[in-house]
């Protein structure tokens, strides 16, 4: 039985999983966009099963595989592997964490090659993220990595929950959330930078918010949005 993408919109699904990380079960999803040149465009991919490569194979050829945020690295090599013609579009740190090559890198100098399907903003002076965020125009989606997380979830039992309730939620880790470290002051080194950052997400029109830990907002996502940056604004 061919494993199930969910379809979040026109020409855009994504399939959820998770991996451990101190003690608990960290949500993620992948996010995959059919282009209009036909081609797919990968975001943040997660572990590759036989079953996962077959329900991309039916959407189509795969000829983009992007790590936008310094932390998604762990698996772009296995699909680098599994796709050689894909190009490799990632963030500045994660070169310096995993060998890889003939790949590009997501910066401030980035000329925006998929202008036809996303509006893209730069996360400057975040050497933490070196993030970039996309808004898909035919979905109406704004895509993230770790700037808006949504650990909803009903707290886990065993230690699990010992270290959700006395590790991960008192770091922020919780419910709608901004990504905690950039609550914290010092990791914004370009604060007018960042706060252009934020405005400019702002003016698109987006009506959902597909993150990448957590549920997809997709109700009041824009007053979401406004309310969890109001204090970089």
């Amino acid at each position: 039985m061919t494993l199930a993408l969910t379809q979040l919109g026109e020409d855009i699904w994504a399939y959820e999983d998770s991996m451990p990380l101190g003690g608990i079960q960290l949500r993620l999803r992948m996010t995959v966009v059919k282009l209009s040149c036909g081609g797919l465009w990968l975001h943040s991919p997660i572990k590759l099963t036989a079953e996962l490569q077959s329900a991309i194979d039916n959407l189509g050829q795969v000829r983009f595989l992007v790590g936008p945020s310094n932390g998604h690295n762990i698996w772009l090599n296995e699909w680098k592997k599994a796709y050689p013609e894909a190009k490799m579009y990632v963030s500045a740190g994660i070169p310096k964490k995993i060998a890889i090559s003939n790949y590009q890198l997501l910066d401030e100098h980035f000329d925006n090659i998929w202008s036809d399907d996303f509006e893209r903003q730069y996360m400057p002076g975040v050497g933490f993220f070196n993030e970039s965020v996309f808004y898909h125009k035919k979905s109406k989606s704004l895509l993230v990595t770790d700037l808006i997380q949504n650990h909803s979830d009903a707290c886990p039992s065993g230690f699990a929950g010992v270290m959700t309730k006395c590790v991960f939620r008192p770091l922020g880790f919780k419910d709608l959330c901004i990504a905690p470290p950039l609550k914290m002051g010092f990791t914004i080194k370009d604060k007018p930078g960042f706060t252009q950052f934020i405005r400019n997400i702002k003016a698109w029109g987006f009506d959902k918010i597909v993150v990448t830990h957590g549920d997809v907002i997709s109700h009041d996502a824009k007053a979401v949005f406004e309310r969890l940056t109001q204090r970089f604004d």
